[in-house]
């Protein structure tokens, strides 16, 4: 009873030439459309996003006795790659790389590109006139001095 309403379930029949008359069958066709249409956005997003590097995963911030240490592993950097400033409270990373070739020695032509950004809400009692910032091995590492306030003070636990 139903085998009639479902276009590739006739038999002896082209389902190519029945499915470009049949209604249900021209939907589907719109949606496998659709659907590749999704899929091929998200290759093209997903290529992008793998020439971006976000510092979200690469990041350690240690809180130590007299220092905060903010690190991030960036391989591929220059120093002069990177532009790190102060705002207020806030702290910026960025950098951007680019790098292309000509085709010397039969290799081909090539183009590289690669660029971060991030910023960070720097805590409390900050010397913001002594942070320092160094890359080195792919490491940048930025060392944000504590003030006397702000530094731990270790507390004595007794017995009740």
């Amino acid at each position: 009873m139903f085998g009639k309403l479902i276009p590739w379930k006739h038999e002896n029949r082209d389902i190519n030439k029945q499915s470009q008359d049949h209604t249900v069958a021209r939907m589907r066709q719109d949606f496998d459309q659709l659907w590749e249409n999704f899929w091929e956005d998200w290759r093209n997003q997903l290529s992008q996003w793998q020439e971006t590097r976000w510092l979200d995963s690469h990041v350690d911030f240690d809180d130590r006795e007299k220092e905060y240490v903010l690190r991030a592993e960036l391989p591929g950097f220059e120093p002069r790659d990177f532009d790190v400033k102060l705002s207020g409270n806030v702290l910026s990373l960025r950098a951007e790389h680019k790098e292309a070739g000509d085709g010397k020695n039969g290799e081909g032509s090539y183009r590289r590109y690669g660029s971060i950004y991030q910023s960070f809400t720097l805590p409390a009692g900050v010397l913001t006139d002594q942070i320092d910032a160094k890359y080195h091995s792919g490491v940048l590492e930025v060392r944000l001095p504590k003030s006397e306030d702000c530094q731990s003070k270790r507390i004595a636990v007794t017995a009740a």
